[in-house]
C-alpha cells in the first residue's frame, strides 16, 4: 500500500525540523522522547526547548502553535 503523498510529506518536513532541533541545542541522545530517555549521556533539552519543538511541529501539522488546534 502506498502512502498518501501528504503524509509523506508531513512526516519528511517533522523529520527535518526535529533534525535541526536536536542540532541546534546540542541533544545528542539518539533516544530522545518528550518522556525523556534511559540513555546515560542523556541530554534533557530545557522546558522552552521541548515547547519550541513542539510549536514547529505543530505548524507542520497545521496546527495553531500555541493551542494545537486545527483551523476552523
Amino acid at each position: 500500500m502506498e502512502m498518501d503523498p501528504e503524509r509523506r510529506r508531513k512526516l519528511m518536513e517533522l523529520a527535518r525540523v526535529h533534525d535541526e532541533w536536536q542540532a541546534r541545542y546540542g541533544i545528542d541522545d539518539a533516544d530522545f522522547t518528550p518522556d525523556g530517555s534511559d540513555s546515560e549521556r542523556r541530554r534533557t533539552p530545557t522546558p522552552d526547548q521541548v515547547w519550541e519543538l513542539e510549536r514547529r511541529t505543530r505548524v507542520v501539522l497545521g496546527q495553531d502553535p500555541d493551542t494545537g488546534r486545527y483551523p476552523e
